[in-house]
């Protein structure tokens, strides 16, 4: 029998919440000839050489006895309990021959991420190092800012202030 069409394959190993429990969830679907059939993806006995690869057996089950001949693609799941990441990849097969290998996913969690440390920072802060000179580009362009504000406000100032008539020659002859 000849490998059935495959798409959309993905493979994560997931933890919950708190970051304790792992498991690994591969989705994919498959192309079935009726719609009285089901893929299922099972694991294969015995695993194989590398235990950082994860084999899965594909097949096609018959679910119903009467099906309508419409060719589409059904979803296969599959979950299993892991250590966390335990794989790297894993194998599809169908009639014991590879048909598609997935890279699995390792999402970050809550409680993946490395804790900090606090006196790390603190040596930092005291080891002498000064960050002034972005602190001091920044006051010169507020001084800068603040100097066209003035002399804005001081033409606005001359400008609205009445200038005194101009002395004319016979008022100078007086």
């Amino acid at each position: 029998m000849t490998a059935p069409n495959t798409r959309n394959w993905s493979a994560n190993e997931l933890s919950d919440f708190a970051g304790r429990h792992y498991h690994i969830e591969v989705n994919g679907e498959v192309q079935t000839p009726a719609t009285n059939f089901s893929p299922k993806l099972t694991e294969r006995i015995p695993q194989g050489i590398n235990p950082r690869i994860l084999l899965l057996d594909l097949t096609i089950v018959k679910t119903a006895e009467f099906g309508g001949q419409i060719v589409e693609y059904h979803k296969a799941t599959y979950e299993h309990p892991t250590s966390g990441h335990q794989y790297d990849e894993v194998d599809i097969l169908f009639d014991g021959e590879i048909i598609e290998r997935i890279k699995v996913g390792h999402p970050k969690t809550f409680a993946a991420a490395a804790p900090k440390k606090p006196a790390a920072r603190k040596a930092a802060k005291t080891s002498g190092k000064k960050k002034p000179a972005k602190k001091k580009a920044a006051k010169k362009a507020s001084a800068k800012k603040k100097g066209a504000k003035n002399a804005a406000k001081k033409a606005a100032k001359k400008s609205t202030k009445k200038k005194p008539a101009k002395k004319t020659k016979a008022r100078a002859k007086k």
